[in-house]
């Protein structure tokens, strides 16, 4: 089977290496010399990467070399972490850099980051040189390696194209619209794997009449990774008056907030949540108790962790789709002008391999679109019979079908997005003490 190249990885590392930090680390502990080599060394090797990806279809021992260098790649990245993280701690311990250089932890330090660094440069140099008995063709692509996180979600949604999701909208609405404690300020959680379609049922939940005339105010935030209260605040007062904030402080923004909130009933989406820090909640939460009682925050979330740090003892769970369900919205993606006569054995093959998906909306969107393109049988067979499967059922999760989404892309398209790359492989810590 293929191997995802480290691309994305590898870029990455060089952009550390290239910081300011990693600058001063390397004249501090004595390992400037190392790292720029190592820098040299993977960049060489990164500009043929793309070329060993292309050709690995035909050679085992590409594919092996490519899986060395994964391993080196993933082992760098690592150590080059916990070198920053160790390197931090020791500078607050002492009070400075200066300090720092001639404390025992420092020189400890030093002798050990120089090993690790020496041992991950004669390696990378090992696979470099054996990049000459496959006369790799390099290809530089300029990829901008930045903030990594989910783009930014919004409220709408075509509800026409919602698939399978009416009777988790219904108990939500129920949820939503019921007095319960006759708290001001209730919170349901939608917890779920990713691509489970979280933020397509809050938005199915947020667009409904009923919703829209029980709620004197409806707002929505998409939270970023950096859950910080200030910006979240803004997002706030951005979508309830629809105009933008300006330049006020935290003290003007939470009054002109509690200000719009007092004694309104108010739906508060906050979508894609993965905050787990309690008192960054509890400082949020402090400026929305003033609404009206019935005031709801709805939270789409991955992580069970977040809804209990936001004092919820139960969740709403989401499903995934049934095997029906799954195989109409396949459908609709695969075949968007013809879903009413498609093929019996496409349909057969197709079935088969919609039901591995497991019921995860993003997966089975992903194949419908890799399949929307592909007519002839052997094409279906080929997905169907293809290793990525296995590491699907060993990982439980929809990766390997991004993968595969990928890997049926044309080259030139590849290198247009920014590469998450997959691997089985356990991400191994290294401990630098």
């Amino acid at each position: 089977m293929a191997e995802a190249i480290p691309f994305g990885v590898a870029t990455e590392i060089l952009t550390k290496l290239g910081s300011s930090l990693f600058q001063e680390i390397g004249s501090l502990y004595g390992v400037k010399k190392d790292l720029q080599e190592l820098e040299n060394t993977l960049s060489t090797i990164k500009a043929a990467l793309l070329d060993a990806e292309e050709r690995q279809e035909k050679s085992h021992l590409v594919q092996d070399w490519i899986r060395k260098l994964k391993d080196v790649v993933f082992d760098a990245d690592d150590l080059l972490d916990a070198a920053a993280t160790r390197a931090s701690q020791l500078q607050v311990e002492t009070h400075g850099w200066k300090i720092e250089k001639v404390s025992p932890n420092s020189i400890a330090f030093r002798g050990k980051i120089s090993r690790k660094i020496k041992n991950i440069r004669g390696r990378l140099d090992r696979i470099a040189e054996d990049m000459g008995r496959f006369n790799f063709r390099e290809r530089v692509v300029n990829l901008q390696v930045g903030n990594r996180e989910r783009g930014q979600t919004h409220s709408f949604v075509l509800t026409s194209e919602v698939v399978g999701r009416d009777k988790n909208k219904e108990e939500i609405i129920e949820l939503l619209m019921s007095s319960g404690k006759q708290e001001n300020c209730s919170i349901i959680p939608v917890v779920g794997i990713g691509g489970l379609g979280k933020t397509t049922l809050a938005q199915f939940v947020y667009s409904d009449e009923r919703v829209v005339n029980f709620f004197e105010k409806r707002m929505w935030v998409c939270v970023t990774e950096d859950f910080d209260v200030e910006k979240v605040v803004r997002k706030i007062l951005t979508s309830m008056t629809n105009d933008e904030v300006g330049n006020l402080d935290m003290d003007l923004l939470q009054i002109r907030l509690r200000e719009k909130l007092i004694d309104k009933r108010y739906l508060l989406v906050l979508d894609d949540m993965c905050n787990e820090n309690l008192e960054r909640w509890i400082c949020l939460k402090n400026l929305l108790v003033g609404g009206a009682k019935g005031s709801k925050i709805l939270v789409t979330t991955r992580s069970r962790k977040v809804a209990s740090v936001m004092g919820v003892e139960s969740s709403y769970l989401l499903k995934g789709l049934t095997e029906e369900e799954s195989w109409t919205l396949f459908k609709k993606v695969a075949f968007p002008e013809r879903q009413e006569t498609v093929d019996a054995n496409l349909e057969a093959i197709g079935k088969r391999i919609i039901e591995r998906c497991k019921g995860v909306p993003l997966a089975v969107k992903t194949l419908g679109s890799v399949m929307q393109f592909k007519t002839e049988e052997s094409d279906w067979l080929a997905i169907d019979n293809s290793e990525i499967w296995k590491l699907s059922e060993e990982s439980n999760d929809i990766l390997p079908v991004l993968k595969l989404s990928y890997d049926h892309l044309a080259v030139n398209l590849r290198q247009c997005l920014p590469i998450v790359q997959y691997s089985p492989r356990a991400t191994a810590s290294v401990k630098i003490s």
